[in-house]
């Protein structure tokens, strides 16, 4: 994904960036930033090519930092095409180096930074950008995002959940938002019943983050949402489902399914037992209630992934939820097709795969991957 990406940090961006900031600061030399950045671009990966721009943006613009910041937003406006600063949804990726100006050099002034934040945001995420405020300026940052989840604006109400999430995909690491729960929830629960959906996507990864190390509490504040008629489900549903995965006993109560596999495996077969690389594998179960009641149950199923040196690591895949009444038998049936992705390779091996019934594993099957090539 990120190699697919950089693609996109190219010399025409880098032209972009270069005409927008000579139209708004006289005296900008055009053609030496553009061959500052394509004297190294090439040969870069992504986050590197980002730092590159920001860097090449701030020597070529000269003079102290709050003297520049002011012409950086509005550079980040018209390279996003929101010359006007309106809601631009912070998904123009273009602007990223723009961010990384402040997250590279702004440090040592937060106030002014943050303040810049709330209006870069608008045009590419700062979610990686006020990673370092958070390291070096909690108490003041954090007032901040206190102060952005009141923002009119969609995009500036999303940052402050998405750039304080404990486990942020590619941003640096804050081992306060890890060993505090608090700090997360706190801000997370006043944007509950944000109207914007993707703000309470937001709000539900923030969440699922936070049940990585603190999974109990996760659930009794999943809890207490659901209590009230006019929180989403769905919302909720997705901050759990980590949790859900996983088995953990109050998640499970907390969306109305069974805690205990009170159900007979009468099948659980994988088929083929031998397939290469890019093949489909066929899971097949039936299931059959023990209970005295009807209850509803999370079936997953789980691939041991064989690892470069023979380890292995679980994997849980979601299969289906069910509600069976006492004594009623069901059948299911699951495709998955083995191919490399992104985040994992396969190596040849017997692979387990596993039933999962109410976080509990009741059958064993598994299959031989004869190759790990295309």
């Amino acid at each position: 994904m990120a190699e697919a990406m950089k693609d996109g940090f190219d010399r025409d961006l880098v032209v972009r960036i270069a005409r927008a900031t000579a139209e708004l600061r006289r005296g900008f030399d055009h053609p030496a930033f553009v061959d500052t950045v394509m004297a190294e671009l090439p040969a870069l990966e992504l986050k590197d090519r980002v730092s590159l721009m920001a860097d090449a943006l701030v020597e070529g613009l000269g003079g102290e930092y709050l003297e520049l910041l002011p012409t950086v937003v509005e550079v980040a406006s018209a390279v996003a095409g929101d010359p006007d600063g309106g809601d631009a949804w912070g998904t123009s990726m273009e602007a990223w180096p723009l961010c990384s100006v402040v997250e590279r050099h702004g440090l040592d002034h937060p106030t002014e930074s943050l303040a810049a934040m709330a209006h870069l945001t608008r045009s590419f995420s700062c979610e990686f950008a006020i990673r370092p405020f958070l390291n070096t300026h909690l108490d003041e940052t954090l007032a901040a995002c206190r102060g952005w989840t009141r923002s009119p604006i969609a995009a500036v109400r999303r940052l402050a959940s998405e750039g304080t999430r404990p486990y942020l995909p590619w941003g640096a690491g804050v081992r306060a938002l890890v060993a505090h729960p608090e700090i997360g929830i706190e801000l997370v629960s006043g944007l509950r019943h944000d109207p914007d959906e993707v703000v309470r996507r937001s709000v539900a990864n923030h969440l699922n983050d936070i049940a990585r190390k603190h999974p109990d509490r996760v659930a009794e504040l999943a809890s207490e949402w659901l209590a009230d008629p006019t929180i989403e489900p769905s919302m909720v549903r997705h901050a759990l489902r980590g949790l859900i995965k996983r088995g953990h006993p109050g998640a499970m109560a907390a969306l109305g399914f069974a805690t205990d596999a009170t159900v007979e495996v009468d099948r659980f077969v994988v088929t083929p037992g031998e397939l290469s690389l890019g093949a489909s594998i066929a899971l097949d179960a039936t299931l059959t209630s023990t209970a005295s009641e009807p209850r509803r149950f999370v079936v997953d199923f789980v691939i041991h992934h064989i690892g470069a040196r023979g380890e292995t690591s679980p994997k849980v895949f979601k299969w289906a939820t069910v509600e069976l009444e006492p004594g009623e038998t069901i059948s299911l049936h699951k495709a998955r097709r083995i191919q490399t992705a992104s985040t994992r390779r396969y190596h040849a091996g017997r692979h387990r795969t596993d039933l999962q019934v109410a976080g509990q594993i009741l059958a064993t099957d598994g299959f031989e991957l004869l190759d790990s090539s295309t």
